[in-house]
């Protein structure tokens, strides 16, 4: 099983550019993480964007934190989070990790 995040970001006013520069940094960093799976970037309308994540299990998306720690810092500088859903079952860790994101809404695998 892995457990999915869906990130919606707004970037902050008049910094669309710099909020896409550290953005393709970001998922550029990931190819080389053991615990992620898939890291991409989907853009509805300019300055509003969604991160769909998917990790190995909890291990995964905190193996990527750490090592995305200066970015992820970077793009809350120019961006916002708006909504963050979690999806996995409780083998994948979804409890561990919805600890840590109180404000994530979870789905918890149903079967």
């Amino acid at each position: 099983m892995s457990i999915y995040f869906r990130v919606e970001v707004k970037a902050n006013d008049g910094k669309i550019a710099e909020f896409e520069q550290v953005a393709k940094a970001l998922v550029a960093g990931t190819a080389d993480e053991p615990g992620t799976l898939s890291y991409r970037l989907f853009s509805d309308a300019p300055g509003n964007y969604t991160f769909i994540e998917e990790y190995v299990d909890a291990a995964g998306s905190a193996a990527h934190g750490k090592a995305a720690r200066e970015l992820l810092g970077q793009l809350g500088a120019v961006g916002e989070i708006t909504r963050f859903e979690i999806f996995g079952g409780e083998a994948d860790g979804v409890e561990q990790v919805a600890a840590a994101i109180p404000t994530a809404t979870i789905h918890r695998q149903v079967f």
